[in-house]
């Protein structure tokens, strides 16, 4: 008897061991657990870590704040899969993750009137698995250069009208074209000409981000779209 407690004891240990095991393997964070970006005052960044799930089980991922050394001036943003909230809130919870999807933590910096850097960290685990705490960083440099004086173009107005997104004004030195909605997702990335107006059709409410890009040039903007 006493050695088939031992055994059944065995197995039970053995049999933790190894969901333990799996569990704290059933996701990735893609890039990196870290991403540094370099921009320059009132030059809007986005920076997504995804957490990849390749396996058939439903996650849930639980986040917390853990620093921010920001300048004062500065605003950001953490979005995840079930929202982007106007700040750095100090908690939250993600949609479930299910099979065949991915979780998402993003952050939207925006550098404003005063050079520096900014760190900002937040813990992220699975409720499954809870003693396995990641922490994701993100960093951002910035000085008080500004490409887009430097390089004297002068910044396109963006505008809607009729379920599309205009482009006005001059676009030189701009030779791309990303939009994201609210969670990070890449709704379309496309190729510019140079052409005082350009028209894109846009498909769901709330707002986009707008990204125009080019050799030595960045313009991100904040655009709601209402029908």
């Amino acid at each position: 008897m006493k050695n088939r407690i031992s055994f059944l004891v065995f197995i039970f240990f053995l049999f933790s061991f190894e969901s333990t095991s799996i569990l704290a393997q059933n996701y990735s964070h893609s890039p990196n657990d870290t991403l540094i970006a370099y921009t320059f005052l009132d030059g809007q960044v986005t920076m997504n870590i995804t957490q990849i799930h390749p396996t058939d089980d439903t996650l849930h991922f639980s986040w917390n704040l853990l620093e921010v050394d920001m300048p004062i001036e500065w605003e950001a943003n953490i979005c995840d899969n079930s929202a982007c909230f106007t700040s750095l809130v100090s908690s939250g919870s993600t949609l479930p993750v299910l099979p065949g999807d991915n979780g998402l933590m993003l952050v939207h910096c925006t550098p404003h009137l005063i050079p520096g850097t900014a760190t900002i960290r937040y813990t992220i685990y699975e409720l499954n698995s809870p003693q396995q705490v990641d922490t994701l960083t993100w960093i951002i440099h910035t000085s008080t250069a500004s490409v887009l004086d430097e390089n004297e173009i002068k910044e396109p107005f963006i505008l809607l009208s009729e379920n599309q997104l205009i482009l006005k004004g001059d676009l030189s030195g701009f030779t791309k074209i990303k939009v994201l909605d609210q969670l990070g997702r890449v709704l379309l990335e496309d190729e510019l000409t140079n052409q005082e107006n350009q028209k894109i059709a846009l498909f769901q409410a709330g707002f986009v981000w707008v990204e125009l890009r080019g050799d030595s040039v960045k313009m991100t903007k904040k655009v709601f779209v209402c029908f």
